[in-house]
């Protein structure tokens, strides 16, 4: 049986690639394209509607916008936002990638990128120093809190469209994501 050949590629390389409005990412020193499903665009808006105040004390930052961490990996979540406070995540001089780790990480999860989510972006988020991690799915209406605890990601709950819950990252206040999951 073939398998096909993995070659991996730097970070100088992928950086050169043409600016694309294309989710292309780089896990693990591979490149990855997951072009997203509609239900999972519509979830991303909602949420991003409804974290807008985040706004006001830094910056909200929307797939496809880049994210740096090392020469293997650099990522392209759903939703990130860095504080005005932050001094670990900055944007790179040429405006297009964001360096180290944000303080919150928002990932919808997708058939073709969970795996990918939940393993090895969340490796590297938790090395990294990620102060929070949201997995949305608009499936199974649910979302995934994890908090940094010294140097790992623990799981603060799962809460289910109807149950609010509060982000310790944006300072106790409450999330109530049931607007996430409706039709």
């Amino acid at each position: 049986m073939d398998y096909p050949v993995k070659t991996r590629t730097t970070f100088a390389e992928y950086a050169a690639l043409p600016e694309s409005n294309q989710i292309v990412e780089l896990i693990d020193g591979e490149i990855v394209v997951n072009p997203p499903l509609f239900r999972h665009q519509k979830a991303l808006v909602k949420i991003i509607l409804s974290l807008q105040f985040l706004s006001e004390n830094g910056e909200i930052c929307v797939a496809p916008t880049g994210l740096k961490f090392d020469d293997g990996n650099s990522f392209e979540p759903d939703l990130f936002w860095v504080s005005e406070s932050n001094t670990d995540c900055v944007l790179g001089a040429d405006g297009r990638y964001w360096y180290g780790a944000p303080d919150l990480v928002v990932e919808i999860l997708s058939p073709s990128t969970e795996v990918n989510d939940r393993g090895h972006k969340f490796q590297t988020y938790q090395r990294y120093g990620i102060r929070e991690y949201w997995m949305v799915n608009p499936e199974a209406k649910f979302v995934e809190v994890y908090t940094l605890s010294g140097s790992r990601l623990t799981q603060q709950g799962i809460y289910e469209a109807a149950q609010p819950f509060a982000s310790a990252v944006l300072g106790g206040v409450t999330i109530d994501p049931k607007t996430w999951f409706s039709d």
